[in-house]
């Protein structure tokens, strides 16, 4: 297994393509475009790059955190009890295993996102 491997922010070839879970959406129907995932320590991190169109869903984490760098487009996270927080490309940020709230996608964004289970 090789040690190194390089995340794509732009890949060539043709993303899976799939719809939000309706059980978490609460406006849109949005299209997801996510490439092949790198996967290491017996699949407990999971690394890939995906797309998401303009919509709201709920966003819970358990049992995993989850590190987002936003290439593209420009989100709202709202955590529960809490004040709505804008990012916008080129922005990281990080929702620890246990965050529940709400996932605004103001405009179609890309990122790169890196999940940790427990």
């Amino acid at each position: 297994m090789r040690r190194l491997q390089t995340v794509v922010q732009h890949p060539s070839e043709a993303p899976s393509e799939s719809y939000a879970d309706p059980t978490i959406l609460l406006e849109g129907n949005p299209l997801l475009e996510k490439w092949a995932h790198v996967a290491a320590g017996n699949d407990n991190i999971k690394v890939g790059v995906m797309t998401c169109e303009p919509s709201v869903n709920r966003s819970v984490k358990n049992g995993f955190f989850e590190f987002c760098y936003l290439i593209e487009g420009l989100i709202e996270l709202t955590e529960e009890g809490g004040e709505p927080v804008t990012y916008k490309a080129g922005d990281t940020f990080l929702m620890q295993d246990g965050f529940q709230g709400i996932w605004r996608t103001i405009e179609k964004y890309k990122k790169v996102y890196v999940c940790v289970y427990s």
